[in-house]
């Protein structure tokens, strides 16, 4: 990379990436170890569920993250400028395609699966293992040039903090009413007695919970002036606010299975206020590294997208083994440093692999159409 490139790369924002990738191999490891099967008992199960609310930053992250770098993006939704943005996400596409070929690979090769042609495709276009992201993304991408059309119509801030403030409560504030049972005396006491609420507020809406992330990035990057911003007391409230929801996380799912409802969904105003928080945290900081850190993060976090589709390879290997080792549910968890941190840096080395693989592909391809063509004569 050359030095001029790295001076203009923000460190901040690939830290970002980073901790978004990280948390995502996180959360696995509770898909994973079979925590959500354990009941949330013993001093063990209050930690884990401590970084069970923690963890749930990986994937609001990194919509908050697209709204934050795109939405000084001019996108004229003239036919031929639209068209030429839109060509451009073929560079996601093309790594999610690679990196889900690596996982036919092994699937065939490793677990002997019986793949044909029609399987290949299903996997692919079905966005399989731990793609529901891609899927995601790909809605996101066609429609960013008209979300920023809507917010540079608007001209002051009052209307920006209108827009967002909406949203919040489009998708955000079910996650704070709609999760309690008056049919259920007890319920106020006890949470973890039910697992069905009654509906205070509309709550159609929660599914767009991306597009509530992205304009969050979007005011974070044109009102806030993120190096001015407090570190010490950002972090102090971020710790607040882990030991706060996680509390109640404890509270609702205490002596049964942790329940995944909608108060630590990805929409919701436990996650909502984490994202923003660690966002914050991390980019407030003024990184003064050398050049060959600064290479090292921008490599690694230009690495993440691919190896986050490929820590389903890692996962699907090394969690077996762990799980045959010991059979105690609880006693797994003191693993989940050391699982993480192998599952993160195998599915680095795969990501690397799927850059080498793409970047030959260029090659043959721009030798194909050097060659001179033979037509009749």
């Amino acid at each position: 990379m050359k030095k001029r490139d790295m001076k203009k790369r923000d460190i901040g924002l690939d830290l970002t990436r980073i901790v978004a990738f990280v948390s995502v191999v996180s959360i696995h490891f509770f898909l994973n170890s079979g925590y959500y099967d354990a009941p949330v008992v013993g001093k063990r199960m209050y930690i884990m569920t401590l970084g069970r609310t923690f963890f749930g930053i990986c994937v609001p992250l990194f919509m908050l993250l697209s709204g934050y770098l795109m939405i000084n993006k001019s996108i004229s939704i003239e036919k031929r400028a639209i068209f030429s943005y839109y060509k451009k996400i073929s560079k996601v596409l093309g790594t999610y395609i690679v990196a889900t070929g690596f996982i036919i690979v092994y699937k065939i090769v490793i677990l002997h699966d019986v793949l044909n042609i029609k399987g290949i495709l299903l996997n692919l276009l079905g966005y399989n293992q731990y793609s529901w992201y891609v899927n995601m993304y790909i809605g996101l991408y066609l429609l960013i040039p008209f979300l920023n059309l809507l917010w540079n119509s608007i001209e002051d801030k009052n209307g920006h903090v209108l827009l967002v403030f909406i949203l919040l409560t489009m998708t955000v504030l079910p996650s704070v009413f709609n999760v309690y049972n008056f049919e259920e005396q007890r319920m106020l006491v006890r949470p973890y007695l039910t697992t069905t609420y009654n509906k205070l507020v509309p709550d159609w809406w929660t599914g767009i919970y991306p597009i509530t992330y992205y304009y969050i990035g979007a005011y974070i990057k044109h009102h806030v002036e993120i190096k001015k911003v407090n570190t010490k007391k950002v972090f102090a409230v971020l710790i607040g606010t882990i030991l706060l929801f996680g509390i109640n996380n404890i509270w609702r799912s205490y002596s049964r299975g942790f329940f995944w409802g909608i108060w630590c969904d990805w929409g919701s105003l436990q996650d909502t206020a984490e994202t923003i928080l660690v966002f914050l945290l991390i980019n407030s900081i003024d990184y003064k590294i050398n050049d060959n850190i600064s290479k090292l993060v921008a490599k690694i976090s230009d690495l993440t997208f691919g190896a986050y589709i490929l820590s389903w390879i890692p996962d699907n290997i090394f969690y077996p083994k762990m799980i045959g080792r010991v059979p105690e549910i609880q006693s797994r968890m003191k693993y989940c440093v050391l699982m993480v941190l192998i599952v993160v840096i195998v599915a680095l080395v795969l990501s690397w692999g799927v850059q080498i693989v793409q970047q030959i592909l260029k090659i043959v391809v721009h030798k194909i159409r050097k060659m001179p063509y033979k037509g009749k004569e």
